[in-house]
């Protein structure tokens, strides 16, 4: 508010006037657009929540719809030279193996020349292994050094390392491959000039110190080679991979078995991810202090959610098409348990659980991850709202926008009471100087008339 003398010519409390009719104005609009802002932050943060509880859930049902969720298997191995893993399909086994050889690239001292400073001419290295091969173009003024460089840099190298080692003689080249098996055997040939031939495998001062071999396991009485340290379905659906030699004397084992807790976790998980939703979406819901009281969407997902829960899934054969077939059944209360019903012709939820964990994996897998699968289904629902352009993704965008344009409103209303100020001021301002005037002569008319004297007869 402006401070001025207003009210003094006429007497009367016009800044009260105009405080009064600004109050009367702006407090109605303060309030009106508090709450607004109130409400506006209240919805977003249950948005927020809401959004969070669903994506918490969809973790979830996200490992559910993995194919091989369910068919997880224990794989170990006794030795720790000897590695196994499984790609979830192995039947259940165990077995005796013994490593008598590892895999091995070809390893080769060539001829020595003076020094690594040593031109040698120009002309071509090629290097072979198995299949593979590469050639380095060698100029006349490369020395032994520059060689060496060319080699490892080739594009095309395919896994062979030249050093230098210098001695009190002179110096020569050290090729390591890293193509084992001994069908890939490192082959080494020059052309162009002959001094080149001191480089080359078939030079014979060329030292081959390690030849290429295979590995050779024994499982259970079976020799089997590989040109790697990698078997891969010797044993089928496994992989071994072996890093030291094991005595055939004392052999390592390994065993394959089902992972029967992992299925009876991800249920456990299910069920209790499940219902920490359905009990968010409650406290969001509530009547009275839910953030989201009333709310739609609250209403729709818990609709949707349940009824994928408790039908059965459609396009999937065998025993198991619904939860109640692997013992989960919705309560009365919208939440997910192990069914405690049972007879003597009705086996318990737990016994229903146990079995199909125990007999029928892939069933489970496809209850969850088929196309219309329930993790499947209840993800696309769930995607329906949190995706880039789900239905709370864009209701947040909204409410966000709207909360922006607060600020606007309220200098709006601060603009709109400047001019309502103004206005006063111009029409107040007028009457207290015609209200003034008017006293001022009021007061001349009275004082003249006083002071006239009586007339006498």
């Amino acid at each position: 508010m402006n401070i001025t003398n207003l009210g003094i010519g006429s007497g009367l409390d016009l800044e009260g006037i105009i405080t009064a009719s600004i109050n009367a104005e702006s407090i109605p609009q303060e309030i009106r657009l508090q709450e607004k802002e109130d409400r506006l932050n209240v919805e977003l943060s249950g948005v927020g929540s809401f959004r969070s509880s669903l994506d918490t859930f969809n973790t979830t049902l996200k490992k559910l719809t993995e194919e091989d969720a369910f068919n997880k298997q224990v794989v170990s191995s006794s030795n720790a030279g000897i590695s196994v893993k499984s790609n979830g399909f192995a039947s259940n086994g165990e077995f005796e193996i013994s490593v008598s050889s590892l895999a091995k690239g070809t390893k080769y001292h060539t001829d020595s020349v003076a020094s690594s400073s040593t031109t040698l001419g120009s002309g071509k290295l090629t290097f072979g292994s198995g299949s593979d091969s590469f050639t380095v173009d060698i100029a006349e003024d490369d020395d032994l050094s520059t060689i060496r460089d060319k080699i490892n840099a080739e594009s095309d190298n395919f896994g062979v390392t030249a050093n230098i080692i210098n001695t009190d003689t002179g110096s020569f080249l050290v090729y390591n491959s890293s193509i084992t098996g001994k069908a890939n055997e490192l082959s080494v040939t020059s052309t162009g000039s002959a001094t080149l031939d001191k480089l080359t495998s078939t030079n014979a001062n060329a030292t081959k110190v390690q030849s290429a071999q295979d590995a050779t396991i024994t499982l259970d009485g079976v020799t089997i080679s590989s040109d790697t340290n990698e078997f891969k379905n010797v044993v089928e659906d496994l992989t071994i991979n072996v890093s030291s030699l094991v005595d055939a004397n004392d052999p390592g084992k390994i065993s394959v078995a089902q992972d029967t807790e992992n299925g009876s976790e991800l249920l456990n998980e299910f069920i209790s991810g499940f219902n920490t939703l359905m009990s968010d979406l409650t406290g969001l819901g509530a009547p009275r202090l839910g953030r989201l009281a009333f709310d739609p969407n609250v209403r729709q997902v818990r609709q949707q959610l349940s009824e994928i829960a408790i039908q059965a899934v459609k396009g999937v054969s065998g025993d198991i098409k619904g939860l109640t077939d692997v013992g989960i059944d919705l309560n009365k209360d919208g939440q997910l348990q192990i069914s405690t019903l049972s007879a003597d012709t009705i086996r318990s939820g737990q016994e229903r659980m146990d079995e199909a964990l125990e007999n029928n994996l892939d069933e489970v897998g496809k209850l969850f991850a088929s196309e219309n699968g329930v993790a499947s289904a209840m993800s696309k629902v769930i995607d329906n709202y949190i995706g880039g352009d789900g239905v709370l993704t864009k209701r947040s965008a909204d409410l966000n926008e709207r909360l922006s344009d607060i600020p606007d409103e309220y200098q709006q209303l601060e603009d709109r009471l400047r001019s309502i100020e103004s206005r006063l001021r111009s029409e107040f301002t007028f009457l207290d100087s015609t209200i003034a005037q008017f006293n001022a002569t009021s007061d001349y008319l009275t004082s003249t008339l006083a002071n006239l004297t009586p007339s006498r007869e």
